[in-house]
């Protein structure tokens, strides 16, 4: 009886063990998913608060966002709302501007309606000022052209005459050389002195305006700066000169109040006779 209980004792205390093995090992194994599936709802949990805290984060960014733009629309408003009261303000001033400019419109076409006509009688006036001026020209023209030919004929002359006083003066000298020989002889000319005898010489300056030759192509004239109001008279011999330079003599054969015409002594020339070269009654 006694070992019957002790196996029966044997028996159960094994099936004990066995069973505690069993609930020892089911409780491991169970702590062990616990443990697991605490820590993936823990970091579910993590990433959800995560979530939440971004989503926080973005709502409040939405709402600086929404705020700053709806504070930018109503400044935006206030500014439009300012403008368009500006807007109507000049509206209004240029309402009456368009006003008053319609009435200057209509009194400026009412003034250039009698512009008009004013303009074409003045239109008239002028082609018949135009056919007169035309006739003008035309007689101008003729005038000139008769200034011309007389302008030619006083060089031809002036020519002629400076030649002709070139061939007097070689005739007096002829004339002094013989009067010289006369006295040589003891014979006694009787020089007679036509006209007034000219008086000391002054000092007088000018310059050249321009030279041309005569219609005959003979001898060289030259227009200088000085005339009678200077005290130079015709037949009076001038030095032309440019710096420290001669250039050769002339002869005034034409003298007028501020301008005279002059002869080129050719046999003096030693250089050509340019626009500005000075002119002296004496060095």
């Amino acid at each position: 009886m006694n070992n019957v209980v002790g196996k029966m004792l044997i028996v159960m205390q094994l099936v004990f063990s066995v069973l505690f093995m069993c609930f020892a090992g089911a409780v491991y194994t169970f702590q062990g998913q616990w443990r697991t599936k605490a820590l993936d709802l823990q970091l579910v949990v993590d990433d959800q608060s995560k979530q939440i805290d971004d989503g926080k984060a973005t709502r409040d960014r939405e709402v600086m966002d929404i705020t700053a733009k709806y504070e930018k629309a109503n400044t935006n408003w206030e500014t439009v709302r300012a403008e368009l009261q500006n807007a109507e303000a000049q509206a209004a001033t240029d309402q009456a501007l368009l006003a008053a400019a319609s009435l200057e419109r209509d009194k400026a076409l009412a003034d250039s309606e009698v512009a008009s006509a004013e303009a074409a009688a003045r239109v008239v006036e002028a082609n018949t000022l135009n056919k007169e001026v035309r006739s003008q020209q035309l007689r101008i023209s003729a005038l000139v052209a008769d200034i011309q030919s007389v302008e030619n004929d006083l060089l031809d002359k002036t020519g002629k005459l400076a030649s002709a006083v070139e061939i007097e003066e070689q005739h007096l000298s002829e004339l002094g050389r013989m009067k010289d020989l006369l006295r040589l002889n003891d014979i006694d000319p009787g020089q007679l002195v036509v006209g007034p005898v000219p008086g000391q010489v002054e000092k007088v300056d000018g310059k050249v305006r321009g030279t041309r030759r005569n219609k005959a192509r003979t001898a060289e004239l030259v227009e200088i700066t000085i005339g009678s109001d200077d005290s130079v008279y015709v037949n009076q011999q001038l030095t032309v000169f440019r710096k420290d330079k001669y250039i050769c003599t002339v002869r005034i054969v034409e003298v007028f109040p501020d301008v005279a015409i002059c002869l080129v002594i050719e046999k003096t020339r030693q250089g050509i006779i340019q626009e500005g070269d000075n002119v002296t009654t004496k060095l």
